[in-house]
Order: structure tokens, then C-alpha cells, then sequence
């Protein structure tokens, strides 16, 4: 009988414990995206800094954000920039009052960056979920938000 009573409190626990975590991971993954037009909104208020996460083809394709901080995450043949975390990690150390978004060309890759940055305890880190492009031409650059050209340096 004693047995069977800690066994349930022992399963009990675990579930609890468990559940808890999952209720905490939900709360990390709920605070991510950022709706482009809050994006656009903050960014013209000087509130957020973006990083714009493409590959140097992407940025010249289609331009770039004026003031965007540009670290590809993967290299033109799509291996992975090796520098990539520690290059990122500078500027959000030396942004830490902003809120930081991490763009792409349609949300995959950024949304992978800013739930590695917030795994690792940085705050204020968002998505854009439609990117530069979008998926249905509903990104940045379709709905006419500032764009320049790329040059390299």
C-alpha cells in the first residue's frame, strides 16, 4: 500500500515537473515572431536592430535594410558560417537596449537563429516570420519598406 502511494506521488511529480517544462519552453516560442508592420514600426523608431541572416547572393539579389546588420548564417555553397554565433553574439552584446530581429528571405532560417540566441538567454530577440521575400510576396521588400542596394565592401 505505501508503495503504491509513493509510486503514484513519484509518477505524479514527474508529470508535473515535466509539464512544467513544456509550459516554459511554450512561453519562450510564443514571444518570438514579430509581425512585419510592428517590425517596420519599431525599426523606424530607432527601437530595433535587425540582422539580416542571408547570403551575400540573397543581399545583392535583393538589396539589403538601410542599418541592418548583415552576418550570413551559411555560406553561398549553403555550408554553415562558421563565425556565424560568435559574430552575432558581438552585436547583440553591444545592442543589448534594443530589441533585435533576425530577417531571412522567408522566415525559416531566421526563426532557427532567434530560438538558438534565446536558448541562449539573450533577450529581446524576435523573427520576422515573412522575411524579405515571403511566402506570398508579403515580405519586406513587396510591401515597399526601405530597401538599398547592396555594395560590397
Amino acid at each position: 500500500m505505501v508503495a503504491r502511494i509513493n509510486f503514484r506521488l513519484i509518477v505524479f511529480f514527474l508529470v508535473f515537473f515535466k509539464f512544467q517544462d513544456t509550459l516554459s519552453s511554450q512561453d519562450k516560442m510564443k514571444d518570438i515572431n514579430i509581425n512585419i508592420s510592428q517590425a517596420i514600426e519599431s525599426y523606424k523608431s530607432n527601437k530595433l536592430k535587425i540582422i539580416d541572416i542571408r547570403t551575400l547572393k540573397e543581399w545583392k539579389m535583393t538589396g539589403i535594410i538601410p542599418n541592418s546588420y548583415l552576418i550570413n548564417m551559411h555560406e553561398e555553397d549553403f555550408s554553415e558560417n562558421l563565425n556565424f554565433v560568435e559574430e552575432t553574439e558581438k552585436v547583440l552584446d553591444k545592442n543589448k537596449e534594443f530589441d533585435i530581429a533576425f530577417i531571412c528571405a522567408s522566415g525559416a532560417r531566421s526563426e532557427i537563429a532567434a530560438n538558438y540566441f534565446i536558448e541562449k538567454n539573450y533577450k529581446n530577440i524576435f523573427h520576422i516570420p515573412e522575411g524579405i521575400l515571403g511566402k506570398n510576396k508579403d515580405g519586406w521588400l513587396f510591401l515597399g519598406y526601405p530597401i538599398e542596394s547592396y555594395i560590397d565592401k
